[in-house]
Formats: structure tokens, C-alpha cells, sequence
């Protein structure tokens, strides 16, 4: 299943409004693992966040690429956004260039020689969650 073009139009103008989500993720044996994460939208609507290429979260999203995300705001309660989809994971060296896009929209400095060694000593990959359904937007 594909989102709607309304729903991801709904996902990228939610996301300009914040960076803070929660990611689920199955385990090997079935059960949910939940991570905070920062995430950006793209052009085309998919979630994108970074983390170790060594993290139970990739593990989980290589065996099992089904993931939910429930994206909101700062403000408590506010609006929140529960979407389902499927991740893609681009591992360095390819990701370098998808790693800078990510960061450079979360507002980092991405040009120094000090962030490129970053992501290669952490071993950072970018996760491109496509989105299938947005399940529920919340406005309050």
C-alpha cells in the first residue's frame, strides 16, 4: 500500500513543524523496540533519520523493514502523527552524501572535515522510512 498524495503532503508540512519522533521497530523474536529519534521529511514525503549502523534498531529494520513512526511537537499535549511505513537503509560510503542532506536540514554544519570523520568513525547510516499510511493526525 501507497500513501495518498494528501497524506504525505500532510507528512511534510507536519514535519516542518518538528524534528522529534518515536520509531518502532520488531525485534528478532516479535516484540516492539521503541527509539526517540530526530527526523526530517523530504521532497517526496519519506521520514529520514540517522543513527549506528551497529544499533538494534538497524538490525531490526534490515531483518524486518516494516517500522511505524508517531512524529510531535513540543508542546504537551499537542499534535502528533502516527504513520506506517517501510525503511530503506543506505549504508556509507553512498549514504555520505544523504547523511550531510539530513543533517544539513537539521541545522548542522556539514561542510568540516570534523563531520565527515564523524560518520565514518560512528558508522552512520540514513534510514529512508516510504510511507504507507498515515494512520492518525492529531491537532490537539
Amino acid at each position: 500500500m501507497v500513501a495518498s498524495s494528501s497524506d504525505l503532503d500532510a507528512v511534510r508540512q507536519f514535519a516542518t513543524q518538528t524534528t522529534r519522533a518515536v520509531l518502532v521497530t520488531r525485534r528478532k523474536n516479535g516484540d516492539l523496540q521503541s527509539s526517540p529519534m530526530a527526523v526530517v521529511a523530504d521532497e517526496h514525503g519519506n521520514i529520514l533519520t540517522a543513527t549506528r549502523a551497529r544499533n538494534a534498531k538497524t538490525y531490526n529494520l534490515t531483518r524486518d523493514p516494516r517500522a511505524m513512526l508517531c512524529l510531535f511537537t513540543e508542546r504537551w499535549p499537542g499534535p502528533w502523527m502516527h504513520i506506517d511505513g517501510e525503511a530503506e537503509i543506505e549504508r556509507l560510503p553512498a549514504a555520505m552524501p544523504l547523511l550531510a542532506d539530513y543533517y544539513r536540514q537539521r541545522g548542522q554544519d556539514t561542510t568540516t572535515e570534523a563531520f565527515l570523520e564523524r560518520m565514518r568513525s560512528e558508522d552512520r547510516v540514513l534510514i529512508r522510512i516510504k510511507i504507507q499510511h498515515v494512520a492518525h493526525l492529531s491537532s490537539a
